[in-house]
């Protein structure tokens, strides 16, 4: 495996966690306004509030592997 390669396959490896959690936070938005209580409900919010900072985490490397 070359630079090239090297640098195109950690671009896509930080995409597809970006991606896994941009959808992990958009099943907990959909959980939340059917889960029982409000605890539970708290805790989706704030599980939902790291897997788009999570999301985020990976895809400004993944743009600056890609701009490179």
């Amino acid at each position: 495996m070359d630079h090239n390669e090297a640098v195109r396959e950690c671009a896509s490896l930080f995409a597809r966690e970006a991606q896994h959690a941009h959808d992990t936070a958009i099943e907990f938005e959909a959980l939340v306004s059917v889960l029982p209580n409000e605890k539970s409900r708290e805790i989706a919010q704030l599980q939902v509030k790291a897997s788009h900072r999570q999301a985020k985490e990976f895809r400004d490397p993944a743009e600056k592997v890609k701009e490179k």
